[in-house]
C-alpha cells in the first residue's frame, strides 16, 4: 500500500513518525514521510537506512539565534498554556502552513492512505478535497475529550465538574485554532468546522494515540476512532545509535548519574545553553552527585566541567537511560515515554504546553514529585526535587514497573496492525 505521512514541531513531534514510517516499511509498504522540523533538524540518514522516502521542508525562517531566543523566552515567560499555543502558532507553524499545504497536496495525490500529526490541519484538508482516507496521530492523550478525565490545565475538584471544564477548554482551544482552520477550509470550498478537539484533530476512522497503555488508561466514552497503540520507538531492526566516546566507561566509574536533558526546549544558541548549564551545575553542586548533562553543541570543550559530569550533545536513550539514577527533563512526550522505558523516575522542568500535563501524569504514577516550572525554577528547589526523587524508596520500583511492562509493547507494530485491518 502506498502511504505518505506529514508531521510538524519539535524533535518529539518528528519522531513517532520516522518510526512509524520505518515500520510501515519493514511492513511491505511503499512509504513517503514530509516533515517540518522547526529547528531544521536532519532526519535523511535514519530515512536512507530503513528505506523509506523523506521530504524536509524548510521550518519557520527567524533572522538569528538572538531574535530565536527573544520568541523562546517569550512563550516560556507567557506562562499561560492557551497563549503559549497562540504564539507557537503564530512563530511557529502560520509562516509555514503554506508549505506543509503544498506538501499535503502532492502527499494525497501520490498515496493511497495519508496518516498525520493531529495539529498538521492542512493535511486533512488537502485528504478531504482528494478524497483520500485519512488516520491522525496524537501524542498526548488530554486532548481528547471525556466526561471521565479532568480537563487540561484546570485543577480537578471531582468528576462532576469535567464535563463544564471541557467546554471550557473546547472554547479556548477553537478560539486560537479554528480562525486558522477555517480560513483554509473557506478558501477550499470545504464546509467549516465547529470544533477543534473533536474535527480537526481527530481523523473520522482512526486517531491513533502513540501512548504506552501503561500511562493512558483509555476512557470507556471514547469512541471506536480513538485507539492506543502505544510508545512509537523505532523497529528494533532500526536502530542504531553510537555511543558519545568515553561515555560508558563514566557512567561504569562511579554510583548511577542524574541525567540532565531540556531535549528540544534548549537552543542552539551558546549564550541560551551557558544559562542552563548555569543552573545545572550550581544544582549538582548542591547535590554533590555525579551527572550526565546533554546540550546542543557540537564544541563540547567550550564549555568547563569537573571529573563527575560528562557532557553529550546527545546519546542513545535506551541505553544510557536505563543506566541513570534518575532522569532530569523537560517533560516532552518523547523525552517522558523514553525515561519511562528505561524503568527510571524523573524530576520534571516543564517549559510550556503539554509539559506541565506529562509532569503530573508521572506524578500521579508515582514516579516523579511535584512538576516545576522552567521560568521560575532555580538550583535550589531543582536540587530539592531531585533529593526527593533519589530518597524515595518507592520510586524505582514503580518506574522499573512500568519500564517492565512497557517492554512488552510494540507500539510500532501495533499500530500497523490497526492501520491495516480498518484501511486495507
Amino acid at each position: 500500500m502506498k502511504i505518505g505521512l506529514q508531521t510538524w514541531g519539535s524533535e518529539g513531534d518528528i519522531r513517532p513518525f520516522t518510526s512509524l514510517a520505518a515500520g510501515l516499511k519493514l511492513a511491505g509498504h511503499d512509504v513517503t514521510l514530509v516533515v517540518t522540523d522547526n529547528a531544521g533538524r536532519d532526519y535523511s540518514e535514519f530515512a536512507n537506512r530503513c528505506g523509506y522516502k523523506l521530504k524536509a521542508l524548510p521550518g519557520p525562517i527567524i533572522p538569528n539565534q538572538e531574535e530565536a531566543a527573544k520568541i523562546w523566552q517569550a512563550i516560556i515567560d507567557v506562562g499561560n498554556p492557551i497563549k503559549q499555543a497562540e504564539m507557537i502558532m503564530t512563530h511557529g507553524f502560520d509562516p509555514v502552513m503554506e508549505s506543509m499545504f503544498s506538501a499535503a497536496k502532492e502527499l494525497c495525490a501520490e498515496n493511497e492512505l495519508v496518516i498525520g500529526h493531529f495539529f498538521v490541519f492542512p493535511l486533512r484538508v488537502a485528504a478531504e478535497m482528494a478524497k483520500v482516507p485519512m488516520a491522525t496521530v496524537n501524542i498526548v492523550h488530554n486532548c481528547i475529550p471525556s466526561d471521565l478525565t479532568c480537563p487540561p490545565g484546570l485543577p480537578n475538584f471531582g468528576n462532576w465538574l469535567y464535563p463544564w471544564g471541557w467546554k471550557l477548554v473546547r472554547m479556548m482551544i477553537n478560539r486560537i485554532f479554528l480562525p486558522r482552520v477555517n480560513s483554509l477550509r473557506s478558501r477550499e470550498g470545504l464546509i467549516l468546522d465547529t470544533d477543534v478537539m473533536t474535527q480537526t484533530w481527530v481523523a473520522e476512522r482512526l486517531n491513533l494515540l502513540a501512548v504506552s497503555p501503561s500511562i493512558c488508561d483509555r476512557p470507556k466514552d471514547w469512541d471506536e476512532r480513538h485507539q492506543v497503540c502505544g510508545f512509537l520507538n523505532p523497529p528494533q531492526e532500526n536502530r542504531k545509535e553510537t555511543w558519545p566516546e568515553g561515555l560508558d566507561t563514566f557512567i561504569a566509574a562511579g554510583s548511577p548519574p542524574v541525567y540532565f536533558t531540556f531535549g528540544s526546549m534548549m537552543l542552539s544558541d551558546l549564550a541560551e545553553i551557558r544559562k542552563t548549564l548555569s543552573l545545572w551545575q550550581k544544582t549538582i553542586g548542591i547535590l554533590g552527585c555525579r551527572a550526565i548533562l546533554q546540550v546542543p553543541w557540537d564544541d563540547l570543550s567550550a564549555f568547563e566541567t569537573t571529573q563527575d559530569v560528562f557532557m553529550v550533545n546527545r546519546s542513545p536513550y535506551a541505553d544510557v537511560f536505563p543506566r541513570c539514577a534518575a532522569i532530569v527533563h523537560h517533560g516532552g512526550a518523547g523525552t517522558t515515554q523514553s525515561s519511562l522505558l528505561a524503568g527510571k523516575p524523573s524530576v520534571v522542568v516543564a517549559h510550556m504546553a503539554d509539559q506541565t500535563f506529562w509532569g503530573s501524569e508521572l506524578k500521579r504514577l508515582g514516579i516523579a514529585g511535584s512538576t516545576l516550572q522552567r521560568k521560575s525554577v532555580t538550583a535550589q528547589n531543582l536540587a530539592k526535587g531531585i533529593t526527593f526523587v533519589l530518597n524515595d524508596p518507592t520510586m524505582p520500583k514503580k518506574a522499573a514497573a512500568i519500564g517492565q511492562a512497557m517492554a512488552g509493547e510494540d507500539g510500532v507494530k501495533k499500530a500497523i496492525q490497526i492501520v491495516e485491518r480498518i484501511f486495507m
